[in-house]
């Protein structure tokens, strides 16, 4: 029987699967909110596909054993990025909150799984 903490562990990474496969489908599929958000930001329609992508990768990540921390941190820095984008462009500091609670989690998992990541 797994312990409550590997089962919490396997919970967070689940849901943010979940959420990033979901949300990297709408970049790679160009939805509308997608391209229009990715425009007003300024960047290339290329990099939303690259985010998606990066996403896509995190993801997957979290369940590969031996980079698990990996995928955390990719999401994490790709949350940061979105918050960073939302307040570059002027937006209200409320649109780019929600993504600080899922950058904390990530972070948590990094640390978690910070055995995974190469020792000095």
């Amino acid at each position: 029987m797994l312990r409550k903490r590997q089962l919490g562990d396997r919970a967070l990474r689940m849901l943010h699967a979940t959420v990033f496969v979901g949300a990297a489908g709408m970049k790679l599929a160009a939805s509308e909110s997608e391209t229009m958000n990715f425009a007003r930001f300024g960047y290339a329609p290329w990099f939303m596909y690259l985010a998606g992508l990066a996403e896509m990768l995190g993801a997957v990540l979290l369940w590969v054993r031996g980079y698990v921390a990996y995928g955390a941190l990719l999401l994490a820095v790709l949350m940061a990025g979105g918050a960073v984008s939302h307040l570059r462009v002027g937006d209200p500091a409320m649109l780019a909150a929600p993504a600080l609670g899922p950058m904390a989690l990530l972070c948590g998992i990094a640390v978690a799984h910070r055995h995974e990541l190469p020792s000095r």
